[in-house]
């Protein structure tokens, strides 16, 4: 699957339910090249521009199955909010 095709999927929290968003970038280990976690963006209803919030985090580790619709992630009520 090319990430082309990933941004389009929506990302669901297995753990509650919540839709977490669709992808908008990735963090990678160039040293290791791989990826390293999935990037959303936060609970805002802003445009980029204007938006407050910090984007969502989800670890590598913590995605349970990537299918032709969605992306299923395990993740805490506590999220990881990136700068």
């Amino acid at each position: 699957m090319r990430i082309s095709d990933m941004r389009n999927l929506r990302v669901v929290n297995v753990s509650n339910g919540k839709v977490l968003g669709k992808i908008i970038d990735l963090v990678l280990d160039v040293n290791k090249g791989a990826v390293r976690a999935i990037v959303m963006p936060g609970d805002s209803k802003w445009p980029a521009i204007w938006r407050t919030e910090k984007d969502v985090e989800v670890p590598w580790k913590q995605i349970r199955k990537i299918g032709k619709d969605v992306i299923l992630v395990e993740q805490p009520d506590t999220v990881t909010r990136r700068e």
